[in-house]
């Protein structure tokens, strides 16, 4: 019986691979993994654009998803079938430096996102990045949507004169408030800071003007608070 090597191994690997690329990387096949990656990645596109909770919405970032998952797929493409062009394009791509900085975490993982549907799209598997994408997509939706129907967390600094009991303060809140944490208080010679974490219990800050037209409170600053915030 004849032993065989790793050599052997090799060698059938790459007529392997080179019979069956030439037969399955062809025009059509390049133009609908392209296609497909390219209306996935727009399907992305909107989902990155109806569950952003971000402050600055940056276009750019979310046009550049499409073109990941292109690009991810024509690289694919290329690599495939192909185990030297493999090996090469992973020492490429290993001198590659991205200085962009992902402020969100979210961002980052829309990015996973377009990267494995391209990856998918790539070799051929539309089953794979179709149903995971929209999956993905109603996972995320829900869990957006229940974020930010709790989102009227707010953080409330007042400041009024010494000598006035927070009693007073946390009365005339409660009309307004379903919940309500001091988080700090800083006292002065002259005035009281008070900081307080509340959930109101309608979307509205007509309040504030209630509690600047009491003469002892000096100032009050209404913030959004979503808890993302480090504990003061």
């Amino acid at each position: 019986m004849e032993q065989t090597t790793f050599t052997d191994v090799l060698q059938k690997s790459f007529v392997a691979m080179s019979m069956g690329s030439a037969e399955r990387i062809t025009t059509l096949n390049i133009v609908l993994n392209l296609s497909m990656s390219f209306l996935i990645g727009l399907f992305i596109f909107f989902i990155y654009k109806r569950s952003f909770q971000g402050v600055l919405y940056q276009r750019s970032f979310n046009i550049s998803l499409i073109l990941i998952t292109a690009v991810t797929s024509l690289v694919i493409i290329t690599i495939s079938g192909n185990l030297i062009l493999s090996l090469g394009m992973v020492g490429a791509l290993s001198i590659v430096r991205f200085r962009t900085p992902i402020k969100d975490s979210m961002d980052l993982a829309f990015l996973f996102w377009a990267i494995a549907v391209g990856i998918a799209n790539g070799v051929g598997y539309y089953n794979i990045s179709i149903t995971g994408s929209v999956l993905i997509a109603a996972f995320l939706l829900v869990m957006t949507r229940r974020s930010s129907e709790k989102s009227n967390a707010y953080l409330l600094v007042i400041s009024y004169e010494q000598g006035i009991n927070e009693e007073q303060i946390l009365t005339l809140l409660s009309p307004e408030v379903e919940q309500l944490i001091i988080k700090s208080k800083t006292a002065h010679q002259e005035s009281t800071e008070l900081t307080l974490e509340l959930r109101l219990k309608e979307q509205n800050s007509t309040f504030i003007d209630d509690l600047i037209a009491e003469e002892f409170i000096k100032r009050a600053t209404l913030v959004a608070y979503d808890q993302d915030y480090s504990a003061a």
